[in-house]
């Protein structure tokens, strides 16, 4: 990883910890939030993972109550994504 991947890598884990925090107080059925990015193909490779508890996903998909925070978040640290690289998932049961 170049030392501008780094760079780039750790303002999109600055922006999105803070979503995660806003998400973890203020939406029901929230756990997490990850991000996968290959920087040879960045911002239209990068992908953001929003999980939720099961019960509560189908809701999470209707709303999409994250997508303009984690657009907002990405864009105030010069990163603009489109809506269909955020997805919404269930928590994975073993």
């Amino acid at each position: 990883m170049r030392k501008s991947d780094k760079k780039l890598d750790n303002a999109i884990r600055l922006h999105l910890t803070e979503v995660c925090d806003y998400a973890l107080e203020h939406t029901q059925g929230f756990l997490w939030l990850t991000h996968t990015v290959d920087y040879k193909r960045f911002p239209s490779s990068l992908n953001v993972r929003c999980v939720f508890q099961p019960e509560f996903l189908a809701e999470a998909i209707q709303n999409t109550p994250l997508n303009s925070l984690i657009q907002d978040q990405l864009r105030s640290a010069g990163i603009h994504i489109q809506a269909k690289q955020i997805c919404y998932t269930p928590e994975a049961i073993h």
